[in-house]
């Protein structure tokens, strides 16, 4: 479908599954906002879409700020007069085992994948009901369901977001705002590739672990999950809401 006139608002957007997010709605027509905590990740994403001949605007920001939040909103309210899609997507997934794990890094894995949602949530709904709709989807993890050791923190995180989005859906039905959670599996990202490097096997090795792990065969990539993402996002679905959508190449069904 096209997004043609629709504004989105895309954080974590500099890399791996933001970046492709933010490259396929623009690439449908839609006005990318790409939020990113380091500016020069945001700039090269939006620089890459409007080289292309399409619409994007980088806003740095931490996302666990509320100050940083309110300003995003505000600034693309300001833009563009409204905000179609949110799609919360920011994340930091450190492995420490629990009794390793300090109180300071606790609350910053809790704060950066969880609060966000809430705060991004919060800041743009207002907006979403006076517009008469809108969609919010976050962008959770596997590690919701089933995990593996060392991830107590971002698993806590991504279930939290898991729940949450089943509540706002509730609570914003009826004003027309649908609020969906996509759990993807192991993907090719960064994130993944900075967890092969610090480990001592080399990264050939284990890359080659990780796609023998997958009942598909291999680990997903950004834009298998940015589809999922749009999918969720698109008005072709306007009776779901609260849902969980899944994308893992068949992981967690794996006994």
């Amino acid at each position: 479908m096209s997004w043609e006139g629709k504004v989105i608002v895309v954080t974590g957007g500099g890399g791996g599954i933001g970046r492709a997010v933010s490259r396929r709605f623009a690439a449908a027509g839609a006005s990318v906002v790409v939020v990113n905590r380091t500016a020069e990740k945001a700039e090269r994403v939006a620089q890459e879409i409007t080289e292309e001949g399409y619409q994007a605007v980088a806003m740095a920001a931490d996302v666990s700020s509320e100050a940083d939040v309110r300003r995003v909103i505000g600034d693309t309210l300001k833009l563009y007069g409204k905000i179609d899609v949110m799609v919360n997507n920011a994340a930091v997934c450190p492995q420490i085992r629990l009794t390793d794990l300090s109180l300071d890094k606790w609350n910053e894995v809790i704060t950066n994948n969880l609060t966000s949602v809430f705060l991004f949530c919060r800041e743009v709904i207002p907006s979403m009901v006076e517009a008469g709709g809108g969609v919010i989807v976050n962008v959770s993890s596997v590690h919701a369901v089933a995990t593996l050791e060392g991830y107590s923190a971002y698993s806590a995180s991504k279930g939290g977001i898991v729940s949450m989005t089943r509540a706002i859906a509730l609570d914003y039905a009826k004003q027309n705002i649908r609020v969906n959670v996509v759990l993807p599996g192991a993907v090719q990202t960064p994130m993944l590739e900075a967890s092969v490097k610090s480990l001592d096997t080399p990264r050939e090795e284990i890359m080659q672990q990780w796609n023998e792990s997958q009942p598909i065969g291999r680990v997903g990539q950004p834009d298998e999950i940015a589809s999922v993402i749009m999918f969720a996002a698109s008005p072709d679905n306007s009776f779901m809401t609260g849902a969980t959508l899944v994308a893992d190449g068949g992981l967690t069904i794996d006994l």
